[in-house]
């Protein structure tokens, strides 16, 4: 039996929707929660040391005889809340993919399926050499997690040996509007790797399919 590591979204986990089609179209899932929904965001340590920063100087600001400090603290707060959201996503993105490694090291994984942040993930894996095998990317994430943590472009497949990419298949719907279309299109265009494209959006609500999954895992093994 083909056995296959799915690498959820962001608000999705190891028991979703996607895992049970995989197990109806007759795979052998395995899948592990990684620490990337928002309230594990919110738990973050970064986060709470800056909201716990900000609080304390706008006690400060209401107890000094300087008015003007009450209007400075929220401005500083608004100012310095993209950065640290961005940072927040870099550090939660790599503890997720550090969940992901020893997956793949301690088990016999046959193809690696990713969906959105889990895409990018898998995207991440491969670019590092710690997966060559099939994959299946559906709405892969990895350009927006790119911008939303403040990082250069993401390079995608660059380096990529040839060999590997020939087992990739990407899924993206026309009408996501989470994720653009163009940025799947980027991570295949002038390799070897596929992409397959559907009348669906972000979430794949009507092609994901245990059919289609599994025509899909089948395109990316040899």
């Amino acid at each position: 039996m083909t056995r296959v590591l799915y690498v959820h979204g962001l608000e999705s986990g190891p028991t979703g929707h996607k895992v049970r089609l995989l197990q109806e179209a007759g795979f052998e899932v395995r899948s592990v929660q990684m620490p990337c929904s928002r309230r594990h965001s919110l738990r973050d340590g970064l986060f709470v040391g800056w909201v716990a920063a900000l609080g304390v100087a706008l006690v400060a600001a209401a107890l000094s005889p300087l008015p003007a400090l009450a209007l400075v603290v929220p401005a500083v707060g608004a100012a310095s809340f993209p950065l640290v959201k961005a940072l927040v996503t870099r550090r939660v993105f790599a503890r997720s993919l550090e969940v992901q490694r020893p997956q793949l090291q301690a088990h016999a994984i046959d193809v690696v399926v990713g969906s959105s942040f889990g895409g990018a993930i898998a995207v991440e894996l491969i670019s590092r050499g710690l997966w060559s095998g099939p994959a299946v990317l559906l709405c892969p994430a990895h350009a927006l997690v790119a911008r939303r943590s403040r990082r250069p472009p993401h390079p995608g497949f660059a380096g990529v040996p040839s060999a590997v990419l020939e087992r990739i298949v990407v899924v993206h719907g026309t009408r996501d509007e989470t994720v653009p279309l163009e940025d799947s299109q980027r991570l295949v265009a002038q390799t070897p790797a596929r992409l397959i494209t559907v009348e669906d959006d972000h979430r794949l609500s009507a092609t994901a399919t245990a059919a289609s999954l599994k025509a899909w895992v089948t395109a990316a093994l040899p």
